[in-house]
């Protein structure tokens, strides 16, 4: 199966699958949207996706008819139906029907339910780390952003990116500060002798709160690992043994270098493969079963240490 899309309930093939012309999203980017990994029937962090969805669709005034049970029932169905290892979900609400910049009113917003199959990245990118390249945003965002669908500024820069032999985009702001890739939130690790810390970016640096961010941030504090957010600027990246990103469908990506700082994520005994067993670990608690994460096909579980 190639997948399910949703468009306001009814369910379509994605190559028959279309939306209204005058829809705002398409229109003016007037949409915001939230992207969930699934496991055959099983699906992580529904509860603080759809959180963040109402947080960001508070920030644009748009209003979400639907409850979080009517959401969860048909994410989880869509979900079900598709019984794939590893599953694409993107849950998008648009304003809506208008041409006009004024708000339409009433208001009747359109609701858009992706499932595919998950993307697979190659094995390389998680044995070997990606390498990225430092852009710098025109200004520096102090308050709570909001998850929408507008991506182009990414797109053009991971574009240039790639021409120049780099992997993905990292930003920092008019000020320095790293704040985060293209999709994925960053995590730095330092390592003095035996003493580690695990540093991640401040959201007063202007960064999306990720979910899957939130998740390490409390393993690594049950795991009594030392974690801070905190502000980084860009002049401090010689001082981070390892790195790695973190979204929800990627997972932990090990990072190998931003411009010309080079990282040993992937060395034998990084402390960032102790804390990617810690994540692995607790989706299989949320699952009830261990997973190859790039393909979602189940796998026996780790022999202990």
């Amino acid at each position: 199966m190639d997948g399910i899309i949703a468009v306001n309930g009814e369910y379509f093939d994605p190559k028959s699958a279309s939306i209204p012309a005058l829809d705002r999203g398409f229109l003016f980017g007037d949409n915001v949207f939230e992207v969930f990994v699934g496991f055959k029937d099983k699906v992580l962090d529904l509860g603080p996706h759809l959180s963040r969805l109402r947080q960001s669709a508070e920030l644009l005034h748009l209003p979400i008819p639907w409850s979080d049970e009517e959401l969860k029932f048909e994410l989880l169905s869509l979900a079900e139906r598709l019984d794939m290892p590893k599953i694409y979900l993107r849950l998008v609400v648009t304003r809506g029907s208008g041409v006009g910049l004024e708000l339409p009113n009433p208001c009747v917003p359109h609701k858009i339910i992706y499932g595919l199959p998950a993307n697979s990245l190659p094995e390389k990118v998680y044995r070997e780390g990606v390498r990225l390249r430092l852009f710098e945003l025109p200004h520096t965002e102090r308050t709570a952003m909001a998850k929408t669908g507008n991506y182009l500024r990414s797109i053009l820069a991971m574009e240039k990116a790639k021409k120049e032999g780099f992997s993905d985009v990292m930003w920092n702001n008019s000020a320095g500060e790293i704040t985060e890739a293209s999709t994925a939130n960053i995590f730095f690790i330092g390592r003095q002798g035996d003493y580690v810390t695990v540093t991640t970016p401040s959201v007063k640096s202007g960064i999306l709160k990720g979910i899957t961010r939130a998740t390490v941030l409390s393993l690594l504090q049950k795991a009594r690992i030392p974690v801070e957010e905190s502000i980084i600027y860009k002049d401090e990246l010689a001082k981070y043994d390892e790195a790695f990103l973190c979204s929800t469908v990627k997972g932990l990506v090990p990072l190998a270098q931003i411009n010309s700082h080079q990282f040993h994520t992937v060395r034998n005994n990084s402390i960032f493969k102790h804390i990617n067993r810690l994540y692995q670990s607790w989706v299989a608690s949320e699952i009830g079963y261990y997973v190859d994460w790039n393909t979602g096909v189940r796998v026996a579980p780790p022999a202990a240490d």
